[in-house]
């Protein structure tokens, strides 16, 4: 609060545009928490704020319309996520909920040299409005000609010192809004002592069906199969997830690869397998194959931890559930009930 900025200018009608024009209405909580964001922004002390909401509860479109807002003020916002496919997961829509006018950009691991600079040569001179990235975006070459917002999600996926380098990259008149979906006790104890004021979404949007969560044991699942069978008949989608096994130094997906060669055997042509050695171009192509259907069963390391929003899918079977950590757990299971389908997760 000690640090005074230059305060920004709400530009009501044009936000109101914004919302009006999605295919859905912002519950109360996500209106609640953009006022309390607005009323930050047009403040003249510098925000510090936690926006937090179960996953799924629509944080992602409250932290656009407060960049909207910002842009619209004269100002440049970078939203920075933990991996590539959620950064270019948000910069696909803002795509679609911005007007034209606003210039969108993603610095990706994938652009290549010529691209890059291009991109730092705009940043610098404001032709950039909002640039989408992963940690890459607040590497020393980076310089903002006037960054007024940055938004960091999953922010406990980010260090202490990653989030300080960012914010340092806009100067006084930058406000900062972090976003998480688990709440930790370290980020906790910053609200308390006065660090860090805390918007929390409670509600999940109207559609969204409780998620029905059940354990089974190993040697049960035959049953696991038969319930796999019914679902994949009636069109839905399934995560299978298993946990990294991590031999000596080397790490073994072979959890992963036998899983997914034994489903294979059973959904012929309908199983698709993810891990961390995929690489990015692959992993892409396999998640928007996912999206659009075209295979059932997606056997995947816990890389599709955080974020991806897949509407069909809506069964989640979580292998040696007891592996996982219980924020991982949550996020894991999180990745299903985005539809309006009854979803299960089974441990």
């Amino acid at each position: 609060k000690k640090i005074k900025k230059k305060n920004k200018i709400l530009n009501v009608k044009k936000q109101n545009l914004i919302i009006q024009n999605l295919d859905f209405s912002l519950t109360k909580d996500q209106k609640k928490t953009l006022n309390e964001i607005n009323t930050d922004l047009c403040s003249s002390t510098k925000m510090f704020r936690l926006l937090q909401g179960d996953v799924g509860s629509g944080k992602t479109i409250v932290s656009l319309i407060s960049a909207f807002n910002t842009i619209n003020s004269g100002f440049q916002v970078a939203l920075m996520a933990p991996t590539e496919i959620l950064a270019r997961q948000h910069f696909n829509l803002a795509k679609k909920i911005f007007p034209k006018n606003i210039n969108i950009n993603l610095n990706s691991g994938k652009s290549d040299y010529r691209e890059k600079k291009e991109i730092l040569k705009k940043l610098s001179n404001h032709k950039i409005d909002i640039i989408f990235g992963t940690h890459a975006i607040f590497q020393k070459n980076v310089n903002f000609k006037k960054l007024g917002l940055i938004i960091i999600d999953e922010q406990h996926k980010f260090g202490v010192n990653q989030r300080k380098k960012l914010s340092d990259k806009g100067g006084n008149n930058c406000d900062i809004l972090l976003m998480t979906a688990t709440p930790i006790p370290r980020t906790l104890t910053m609200t308390m002592y006065g660090d860090m004021d805390l918007s929390i979404i409670r509600e999940k949007p109207k559609n969204r069906k409780p998620i029905q969560t059940y354990s089974k044991l190993e040697s049960n699942i035959n049953d696991v199969i038969k319930f796999i069978k019914k679902e994949v008949s009636v069109g839905s989608q399934v995560f299978w997830v298993c946990p990294l096994i991590e031999e000596s130094k080397k790490i073994d997906h072979s959890s992963a690869v036998k899983k997914y060669e034994y489903l294979k055997k059973i959904f012929p042509n309908q199983v698709s397998l993810l891990h961390g050695k995929t690489n990015l171009d692959e992993k892409e192509l396999i998640l928007n194959d996912f999206l659009k259907n075209k295979f059932k069963i997606l056997v995947s390391t816990t890389i599709i931890e955080v974020g991806i929003d897949f509407p069909n899918a809506n069964v989640i079977i979580i292998e040696n559930a007891n592996k996982f950590g219980l924020s991982q757990l949550h996020q894991l299971r999180g990745r299903v009930g985005r539809g309006n389908k009854n979803s299960t997760c089974i441990l």
